[in-house]
């Protein structure tokens, strides 16, 4: 495995390889209809990417939905690249990226296997369970 690289989204060649990874993940592995995990979002978000070299590995996407706040979304990485640290990296580049945005607060939805992990990186839960996309997730956040 090369260096990994974290890095904002700077080409349309980019973006396809980061729908590629979230198409393999949320699609392919979890079963998510490719007409939801693909969304109108996508032109208005900020997308970040991880590479291993010239390949994408690992991506995340981020809505502003109002001043100061932003929504980590669709967080994905290859299932040979988990459980390495990169998720955690992921974490660290937005909520350095969004300090230098002046983002006040950070929310996401977490599917529920993935809770301790966001708690891990300071996000506190904000509301019951509830499914999206027939998946049990919690809201969570945390202030920047």
């Amino acid at each position: 495995m090369d260096k990994l690289n974290y890095k904002l989204i700077e080409s349309e060649k980019e973006l396809a390889e980061a729908f590629k990874v979230r198409k393999e993940v949320f699609v392919e592995e979890q079963g998510i209809s490719e007409d939801i995990e693909l969304d109108n979002n996508d032109s208005e978000a900020m997308h970040i990417v991880v590479k291993d070299g010239k390949r994408v590995i690992g991506t995340a996407r981020v809505l502003f939905p109002s001043l100061g706040v932003a929504k980590i979304e669709r967080m994905a990485i290859l299932k040979h690249f988990r459980g390495k640290g990169i998720g955690s990296r992921i974490i660290s580049f937005l909520l350095a990226e969004l300090r230098n945005r002046q983002t006040r607060k950070v929310v996401l939805h977490a599917q529920y296997s993935s809770v301790a992990f966001y708690k891990s990186h300071g996000f506190a839960e904000s509301s019951i369970p509830f499914n999206e996309v027939d998946i049990r997730h919690l809201k969570m956040e945390r202030e920047l």
